[in-house]
């Protein structure tokens, strides 16, 4: 009998991340979920015996091998790993910010190496986006075992920027940019691919807009600038993250699937 495919989902404690979780193991996946927030982690996979929570920085490379190890030892099979969080930064005009801030939105949402990653500021909205640590650690398996999909989420920050947001459009830029480069260098076994979302109801849009006077406005806005009128429900998010990591989406490798409600339009 062949084992139960399985997911890793990064960030998945909450937000997108844990709609991910759940429409995965809806289908009877096993799915491990990397977060730092090891009390949401643990509750949420107490709850599910589709569930294991790792806890870990993943930033770091010992936390990606303490994840391999526990594949191998507990399933044997890795089918899909969806690389769900990172950082914003508050917005304002680019010659208004730091070098610092440059480096800290492309090290934690590209690059994966910044090494106070794990200090709560308030740039850090989310955990990481560990593309290349994930990559590197799992593409060796994958290729081995002869399949396997990355799902990277990225941003209509990228496809549709808003202003003030010049340094975290830039790195969703490079996520496409670098998803869509390993689409190419790991076909036909891999396959890689972006969701983008727009704004969505999730910490990082109650982070930004706050809970005080003036907070429905600032809401009302934002929902008014897509065509559809609301923001991005996790459930979206999720529903596309299944399609791309099922075998529906078998042709599909390198593309961007906007989630977005016609923002990017």
């Amino acid at each position: 009998m062949e084992s139960p495919k399985t997911a890793i989902v990064t960030g998945g404690a909450d937000g997108f991340g844990a709609a991910i979780v759940d429409r995965f193991s809806q289908e009877g996946w096993k799915v491990i979920i990397l977060d730092l927030n090891k009390s949401a982690g643990e509750a949420k996979a107490r709850d599910d015996p589709n569930l294991q929570f790792v806890f870990g920085d993943v930033s770091k490379q010992e936390t990606w091998e303490t994840v391999l190890d526990t594949i191998r030892k507990d399933y044997g099979r890795v089918d899909v790993i969806v690389n769900n969080a990172g950082i914003t930064h508050d917005p304002s005009p680019l010659h208004t910010k730091s070098i610092e801030e440059y480096e800290r939105t492309f090290n934690v949402n590209v690059k994966v190496t910044h090494p106070n990653l794990h200090v709560k500021t308030k740039y850090l909205l989310d955990a990481t986006q560990p593309i290349f640590l994930s990559a590197s650690t799992f593409a060796p398996f994958m290729l081995k075992q002869g399949h396997g999909v990355f799902i990277n989420i990225t941003s209509t920050g990228f496809t549709r920027p808003r202003p003030g947001f010049a340094i975290y459009n830039a790195s969703k830029a490079a996520v496409t940019g670098f998803t869509r480069t390993l689409a190419l260098e790991y076909a036909p076994v891999i396959r890689f691919n972006c969701i983008a979302p727009a704004v969505g109801n999730t910490s990082m849009l109650r982070n930004s807009i706050g809970t005080g006077a003036g907070s429905d406005q600032k809401l009302q806005t934002v929902m008014d600038s897509i065509p559809m009128k609301r923001v991005t429900e996790p459930q979206d998010v999720a529903n596309a993250a299944w399609y791309l990591g099922s075998d529906q989406s078998s042709f599909v490798t390198g593309t961007t699937l906007e989630v977005d409600g016609g923002r990017g339009v």
